[in-house]
Formats: structure tokens, C-alpha cells, sequence
């Protein structure tokens, strides 16, 4: 196949061709097959056409396409043969994207429905959206529709194309807007025909007329190609001040740049550095990060595609994390500027003991994997449908390094692409699965009874082997009411008679620990915190018959609030050991009943707020007043339980230190890489240039923000709330609950130390101290016991 993007068609690819289920070119369609059909016998689906009279148009001046016209987006738009009243017209369009591979093509796509009086009006909107200039290669634009009119997404099930007709069979799977999920799924066909004048200028937007047959009935298909890539999306960048956002990086001798890496899989991203001058703070806390986050990024119109990014400066050794909160899933990322590199042989010698700012090509990667899991990629190890580990894009660093040598050195090694399972759910997948703002993280491709299934190799689902020398359990609360504060406790032990080295972050945050939840309905989903964070994988040895402890909030993660049904409830952990090992849980069942008692039902009103949930799962409140005051209201009623007593812990922890609000104190005045400061337009398009940011913008950046210090530190106030936790608990109890309020990423929140060191002031027993100080040195490292 060749690549030509002329439209004006290429010899010998008109055809005939025919592509499996898979996309895969088939080679030999079977003895005795007709190829000089159109739609080999499996596609052919549906009633007989009816071709009307003023389809057959003249063919005089008029070829067929080549099959690499069809590669790209397209605008498809369905208007049903059976004619309707006025009051009960529908717009049915949306995004089609078709896949043409050197010996592969693929289509699929997503449908927007809505009612339209006045299709006249539909026309104009489209014009707007989908075409703001001529659908050339040169004006590309990505059709991106409002979430609330979707309506079904179809994958093709079998392709042929010859002489410029396209036929192909598809599998639709229906969406119901209320349970924002899939909910069943049928099959219906398309077939359609490029025909191309020879008299068409070069560039013009290439046109599919035809019919498709869905849900038993007939409609006309007219498909508009937009661009030749597949998705679009708009990239807001954010800089700390002394930091820099890597415009490109040197890779094997090749300039590599962000928006480069995503062409490799047919997403066109614009990148605009939008500020150079976010004051700077070596280690912003997670609230902080939270805050700024929903404070600063560019308000949009809902439609477009955007994801926010931040080049922030440290926190502890990760990377770089991706916010998944439940009110606004996957809504942006951070790349840590100051994490530092090792100072290992397989490290590049001028990388050793650098920070990722002050190596490109490392930092490049890093951001680029950060929006990877923002548009819901997993790492390989961690997805269910068991990919390869290699050095990809989404792979974690710690792996990649791990097939890095002392001749073929980190970052050298990377792969600057998508691995082909990561391609196929950035091109494929649908749209609420990719779509920053609308699923949690890893819905679809990572949820085990959500979103639309990828097909699994012969391996299954799994990752890695089960471990014969390891053991996980899980400690959850058997009986438990909706609101009240869950924790879990998880701990692994090394049950063999040789030393075992295995991962050392036992947390849900890193993706190494997750749990897989059995809802009282039967869906099963998988729990991870609402942070994703990466980083190298840091391991530990463990002694024959030594374990080590990590305690946890389930109350909030990514799922929301966790046991919001009443109902049973089946929780199972699963620990990646190495990198081939796996070692799974005992199974726990938790019974959940709705708040009975008074007090039962007076923390229930206040715990069952999102605002409460989130100060939960960062352990800190930040700067949402409402949330601080339910806390409160908790904490001083009914401190006696846990639930209030992690509520006065969330207390201490936020007001043992300030919380800084940083947002801009007048928009426009500066700071925006290219100096007029103001925010990106909502409808720029995605392929703009990325913004060039120089050293010399900084200043201009830092001059346009604001501090606005919204919480200053209150020790008296965290104090009292320490106090207040203490009473009615031992040292170990005090120091246990203490460590599952702390975000386990976080470097330095000081609820874990100060619960410490008030345990110590109330003269607890010798014994007791000793089992707090184990978890306050197992917090957030590698430290067994």
C-alpha cells in the first residue's frame, strides 16, 4: 500500500482486498471464493438495497479511489430511509476512524445522537465544529461531540474494499446515558463508494456515499474525511518557574518532540505552552497539585478534546502522577522536573545523578507517559490483557531501564512510540474509554466488566505467574455501614527458604498493588487510588519468613466512594512481585448496610460528600472550606470511631502545614509563551506548532500570577485535632490510622511523624511505641518488619 493522502488514488491499490475480524489482510479468502465480489459472504448483511434513481450519478471524469484515500477521521452521518415527522428528527453522526496499515485496515467509530428539529441548524453547528476549513490535509479537525448525545460505538467485524467500494460487517455496542456504560450490543454492515473526479483539486476533502443496515433498518451514509490522522487533541502546558518543558530532545540522533511521539500513532496533539511562571515550590503537595490543577487549567466548551499538564518540580523519587479523581476523571498530569536519575552503569554517563529537566529525551518520556495514562493507557504489567513488557512509551521506567546495559544506556534504549496494544486503545477504543474528562482510569481496556473488550491471545488474562514462595493476605472490616472510613491493611511474606527480592511499594497509587472489587451486582472493578503515580520500581529483600506491612484508606478511590451499595462485597488483592511473578489474596467479603444508628447516620451526612471523599484519599482538605467543615463537624462529634478519628487526623495533617493556592492574579498580562498570556481558544485546532518557550519568557510568566497563601499553617489548631485522635487509642491504633490518611506518594506530610510523636507524650507502653514506630518506618518506603 502506498501513502498517498492526494485522494487522486494509486495503481494497483483499488483492490480487491479483504481484512479479517482483526483488521489482518486475508490472503487466501478460500478455494472457490468469488473475489471479483464486492462483500465476501460473511460481510453481506441485511435487506436488499433499493438503489433510488438520483443515486446513479454519471461516472463520466470519475474514478475510484485508492485505498490510502480512506486512512484518517471521518465525519459520518446517518439520516434513516423511513421518513419521520419533523418533531421526531435525529441527527445520528460522529467520528469515524479508518486504519490503513501496510497489511492491515480497521475501522471504527462513535455515534452522537440527538433530536433536531431543524436539521438546518445540525448542519451549520457541524460546519463549526467539524469543519473550519476546507476537511484539506492542511486544516485538519477531529469530529468531537458533546458527551451527553452519545449514543453507540461500532468496531468492524470483517473489510473488503475493491475498486473503490467498502464494504464491511461491524459490531455495535450500545450506550445508556443514565448507567454511563455499555449495556448491550448487536451487529449491522456499511457499504460504501469513493469515486473521485480527475478534475478534483489536490487536498480536497474526500467524500464515501452509501448505505449501512443497523438495528434491522436502512440509512443512507454520507462520510466526510476530516484528516488523515485519527484523534485530536489540544495539550495545555503549565511550567514552574527555573523549570522548562522539553520543546525537543536528541533520541538516537533523531529531534524527537511530544507532539512527534503521538503522531506515531495517529493522534494529532497541539502542544501550547500557556505559562512559563507557576511560582515555584520545590515540593507542592498533592492538595496543592489538586488545587491548582482545577483552579488553573483553561476553562473549555465541553466539546473539545484537552488535556492539562504540568512541569512541576519534585515529589519524593516519582516521576511523574496523573490525577483520576471521580468527579473529573483523568483530568491532567504531572512531570516532576527535580526527580533525579541513578547513578547506575546502564544510565547514560551524562544522565547519572541529573535531574529529568536537565535530560530531555528522559523528561520528553515522562511526560509523554504521563498523558498516556490520561487518555487511559495502562503500564504493559499491569493491564489485564497481559501485553508484552518491553521499552515502549507506557512501560514504567524501571522497566525500561531493566533492558538497558552498560552499551545500550537509559534513555538511549527507550522506544520513542505506543507498543501496538497501547495503538490499537488510542486509535480504537471508544470514546469515553480515551477521552480525557469522562471514564476513570482504566475503564475499558483496564476494567474487567466495563467498556468494550480487547481480544486476548491465547495467554488469557493474567499477568505474570503465580508466586509459590510468596504469600498476600488482605485485612478489610467484615461488616461496615455506607460512610463510614474503611481501611485495609496488606501485607506480603516471604513463605519461602531463600532470601526474596521483590517490588517494595505496597500501595494502590503505583499500580504494583490492586485490588479487584466484586460489587454486590456482580460487576467487577478494579480499586486504585485517585492518584496514578510513576516512578522507578524500588525493591526490597525479604528473609525467609520476614514480611512487610502496608495500611491503606478504601474509603475513597478511584471508584468514588468504595462501598456506596449496600450489599456484599468481595475484595481480592493482587501484588506484581517482580516482573514475571504475580501473588494473589485471600478473597474478603465486606457487608455493607446502610447507616442505622444516629450516629451512624450523622457521619454518613457528612462523609458522603465528594469534597470529603477527595481530603480522604490526598489527606488534606486543601482549599475546599465545606469539605473542612464536615470534617470538623465529624472529628469533634464522634472522635471515638475511626471514621472521626481520621477525619481529626486529616485535620492535623492539613493544618500542620500552609496550603498555597498559586493562580494567576490577571489574566493577559503576561507569561504566555507567546506573549499575549491569554488562555488557548477553545476552538484551537489540534496540529498547531508547538509553542517555542524561551528561557528569556520567564520572568514575564512569573510576573502574571498571583500567591494566594488560602490556608496558612494552624499548629494550635492541628494540635487540638491530634489531641482528639489520641483519646481512646493505643500508640499502634493512633499511628495505624495515621498512616492510611497520609497519601502514601506524598514525600513529607507530617500527620504520620506528629501522630508519632503524641503517642510518645501519652507515655504509652514500651510494646505498644515499638509496633507504632514499625509502621511509621514501613510509611511510603520499602521497609519490611
Amino acid at each position: 500500500m502506498h501513502d498517498d493522502d492526494t485522494g487522486c488514488g494509486c495503481c494497483g491499490d483499488e483492490g480487491p482486498y479483504y481484512f479479517d475480524e482483526q483488521g489482518d489482510l486475508v490472503e487466501d479468502w478460500g478455494e472457490g471464493a468469488d473475489w471479483s465480489a464486492p462483500t465476501p459472504p460473511h460481510l453481506a448483511a441485511g435487506p436488499r438495497e433499493r438503489v433510488r434513481p438520483e443515486a446513479v450519478r454519471p461516472v463520466l471524469r470519475q474514478r475510484s479511489c485508492g485505498l490510502t484515500v480512506l486512512k484518517g477521521s471521518w465525519l459520518v452521518e446517518l439520516t434513516s430511509r423511513v421518513r419521520e415527522p419533523a418533531v421526531a428528527r435525529r441527527s445520528i453522526r460522529g467520528p469515524m476512524r479508518i486504519e490503513v496499515q501496510e497489511r492491515a485496515l480497521r475501522i471504527s467509530g462513535d455515534i452522537y445522537v440527538h433530536s433536531l428539529p431543524d436539521l438546518r441548524t445540525e448542519r451549520s453547528m457541524l460546519t463549526r465544529v467539524v469543519h473550519d476549513g476546507d476537511g484539506s490535509a492542511d486544516d485538519p479537525t477531529y469530529p468531537q461531540l458533546p458527551p451527553n448525545q452519545y449514543s453507540w460505538y461500532f468496531r468492524s467485524t470483517g473489510v473488503s474494499y475493491a475498486s473503490g467500494v467498502l464494504s464491511f460487517g461491524l459490531r455495535r455496542h450500545l450506550w445508556d446515558r443514565t448507567s454511563q456504560d455499555f449495556v448491550s450490543e448487536d451487529a449491522g454492515s456499511m457499504r460504501l463508494t469513493c469515486r473521485r473526479s480527475i478534475l478534483a483539486r489536490s487536498g480536497s476533502a474526500a467524500v464515501l456515499n452509501g448505505t449501512a443496515t443497523i438495528g434491522g433498518r436502512l440509512y443512507d451514509v454520507r462520510a466526510t474525511r476530516t484528516s488523515t490522522m485519527y484523534r485530536g487533541c489540544a495539550v495545555e502546558v503549565d511550567v514552574m518557574t527555573g523549570r522548562s518543558w522539553p520543546q525537543s530532545a536528541m533520541h538516537q540522533g533523531v529531534a524527537r518532540t511530544f507532539r512527534d511521539v503521538f503522531a506515531t500513532s495517529g493522534w494529532d496533539v497541539s502542544v501550547r505552552v500557556d505559562e512559563l511562571g507557576v511560582p515555584d515550590d520545590v515540593s507542592m503537595s498533592m492538595a496543592e497539585l489538586q488545587t491548582l490543577l482545577t483552579t488553573h487549567r483553561a476553562p473549555g466548551s465541553g466539546d473539545p478534546w484537552r488535556l492539562w499538564l504540568l512541569v512541576g518540580s519534585a515529589q519524593g523519587g516519582l516521576f511523574g502522577v496523573m490525577f483520576d479523581d471521580d468527579s473529573v476523571p483523568r483530568e491532567g498530569a504531572v512531570g516532576f522536573a527535580d526527580a533525579t536519575l541513578g547513578d547506575q552503569s546502564f544510565i547514560e554517563p551524562s544522565a547519572r545523578n541529573q535531574p529529568l529537566d536537565a535530560v530531555p529525551a528522559a523528561f520528553l518520556r515522562t511526560l509523554v507517559h504521563e498523558a498516556g495514562h490520561a487518555l487511559n493507557l495502562f503500564h504493559p504489567k499491569h493491564d489485564t490483557h497481559n501485553p508484552p513488557i518491553g521499552t515502549e512509551i507506557m512501560n514504567q521506567t524501571g522497566d525500561v531501564m531493566g533492558f538497558a546495559s552498560a552499551t545500550d544506556t537509559y534513555p538511549g534504549n527507550a522506544t520513542f512510540a505506543f507498543a501496538p496494544h497501547d495503538h490499537d486503545s488510542l486509535v480504537h477504543a471508544p470514546d469515553p474509554q480515551v477521552r480525557p474528562g469522562w471514564k476513570n482510569f482504566g475503564w475499558g481496556h483496564g476494567s474487567l466488566s466495563a467498556g468494550v473488550p480487547i481480544p486476548a491471545d491465547a495467554a488469557g488474562l493474567q499477568v505474570g505467574d503465580d508466586a509459590e514462595d510468596l504469600a498476600l493476605t488482605i485485612d478489610l472490616p467484615t461488616d461496615t455501614f455506607v460512610g463510614e472510613f474503611v481501611t485495609a491493611s496488606v501485607t506480603l511474606t516471604n513463605t519461602g527458604a531463600e532470601p526474596r527480592t521483590v517490588t517494595g511499594r505496597l500501595n494502590l497509587a503505583e499500580g504494583y498493588l490492586r485490588f479487584h472489587h466484586v460489587l454486590p451486582d456482580g460487576a467487577v472493578e478494579q480499586v486504585r487510588d485517585v492518584i496514578v503515580a510513576c516512578g522507578p520500581r524500588a525493591v526490597t529483600e525479604l528473609a525467609p519468613g520476614e514480611s512487610m506491612t502496608a495500611r491503606m484508606q478504601v474509603f475513597f478511590t478511584s471508584e468514588g466512594v468504595t462501598f456506596e451499595q449496600p450489599g456484599t462485597h468481595v475484595v481480592r488483592a493482587e501484588f506484581v512481585a517482580d516482573t514475571l511473578t504475580t501473588v494473589r489474596s485471600n478473597r474478603v467479603r465486606v457487608h455493607v448496610r446502610t447507616a442505622a444508628t444516629e450516629t451512624e447516620v450523622d457521619i454518613a451526612e457528612q462523609t458522603m460528600d465528594a469534597g470529603v471523599g477527595r481530603a480522604f484519599a490526598l489527606g488534606d482538605f486543601g482549599s475546599d472550606l465545606d469539605a473542612r467543615a464536615r470534617l470538623v463537624t465529624v472529628a469533634e462529634a464522634h472522635h471515638d470511631v475511626d471514621t472521626g478519628g481520621a477525619a481529626a487526623l486529616v485535620l492535623a495533617n492539613s493544618l500542620a502545614r500552609t496550603h498555597t493556592d498559586y493562580r494567576r492574579s490577571a489574566r493577559g498580562s503576561g507569561g504566555g509563551a507567546d506573549g499575549a498570556g491569554d488562555h488557548p481558544s477553545d476552538d484551537a485546532a489540534p496540529g498547531a506548532e508547538d509553542v517555542t518557550a524561551g528561557a528569556d519568557d520567564v520572568g514575564a510568566g512569573a510576573a502574571a500570577w498571583g500567591v494566594d497563601a488560602t490556608r496558612e499553617a494552624a499548629p494550635d489548631e492541628a494540635k487540638h485535632f491530634l489531641d482528639l485522635a489520641m483519646q481512646g487509642r493505643t500508640a499502634e491504633e493512633m499511628v495505624h490510622l495515621a498512616a492510611t490518611v497520609a497519601s502514601p506518594v506524598e514525600a513529607g506530610a507530617p500527620v504520620v511523624g506528629a501522630a508519632m510523636t503524641r503517642a510518645r507524650r501519652a507515655r504509652k507502653g514500651k510494646a505498644d511505641l515499638a509496633a507504632a514506630e514499625a509502621i511509621v518506618a514501613g510509611f511510603g518506603t520499602a521497609a519490611p518488619s
